[in-house]
């Protein structure tokens, strides 16, 4: 196999979230391999700073949509044709939900947070799968935390950067959800498969050199991981280079869930 199974080139390609700090980075890598990326998501301000810090041989076009709204899915998807011929591949990475920890759970937090993490990608892979040109891929960011629980010392002395149940329970099936779609879409061509990323803080939970000291002791590599970290995953799974890759979930999480 040549290094062209990497190249994105000609892709129609849509990322959810794509301002946010995991969503951001991988659509600029899509673009810096080729795909034509329409960067998703509810907030206009964070989409453009997205396609500003585009360097790519692609391009970077930014749609406002919400993922629990179907007409705004199918918006992005209008958006990613007219940009592309054709849509190709899908990153779902969008996720909006509650902070309540497992002693404060309310019913409509709980349910928010669910929607927010399976439900709207569920649909919104439903969606996308009636759309998808001659095949193509869809890829789903999960969590380590869907594989693991969080280690209660790691917040003991951090509390307020807690991770909400929730979060991975909900995280937990859409790596079940990714082997069910891949499974019953095979025979259309489609491959459907997730990644699990690691620890990759953002925001004041980065800027905290004690909590951030907290997750490095649980990490094989020592160190948590950068953005651009996830790129290379989201571009075999995008590309011809993983075209017989269906139903696998990718963990790149510096070693953590190996212990």
């Amino acid at each position: 196999m040549s290094l062209a199974g990497f190249d994105l080139t000609g892709l129609g390609i849509g990322v959810t979230g794509g301002g946010g700090h995991l969503g951001s980075a991988v659509a600029r890598g899509l673009a810096d391999a080729g795909a034509t990326v329409v960067v998703a998501g509810r907030t206009a301000e964070t989409l453009e700073r997205t396609v500003a810090g585009g360097t790519g041989r692609g391009r970077l076009v930014a749609e406002v949509a919400d993922m629990a709204r179907a007409e705004d899915v199918e918006r992005v998807l209008d958006h990613i044709v007219r940009e592309a011929g054709g849509v190709h591949g899908w990153v779902h990475c969008a996720y909006d939900g509650t902070r309540e920890r497992l002693s404060e759970l309310t019913r409509d937090g709980t349910t928010a947070a669910l929607s927010s993490a399976l439900t709207d990608l569920m649909l919104a892979t439903d969606t996308v799968a009636k759309r998808l040109s001659s095949g193509g891929s869809i890829v789903h960011i999960a969590s380590m935390y869907g594989l693991v629980s969080p280690r209660p010392e790691v917040y003991r002395d951090h509390p307020q950067f807690h991770n909400p149940p929730a979060y991975g329970a909900a995280k937990a099936g859409v790596i079940q959800f990714t082997r069910y779609a891949a499974c019953h879409l095979a025979t259309r061509n489609i491959r459907v498969n997730c990644i699990t990323p690691g620890p990759f803080p953002s925001g004041e939970p980065a800027a905290d050199p004690g909590f951030v000291a907290a997750l490095e002791r649980q990490i094989p590599l020592g160190r948590v991981g950068r953005p651009e970290e996830l790129v290379g995953a989201a571009i075999f799974l995008l590309g011809s280079a993983s075209s017989y890759v269906t139903g696998h979930n990718l963990v790149v999480d510096g070693g953590w869930t190996a212990w």
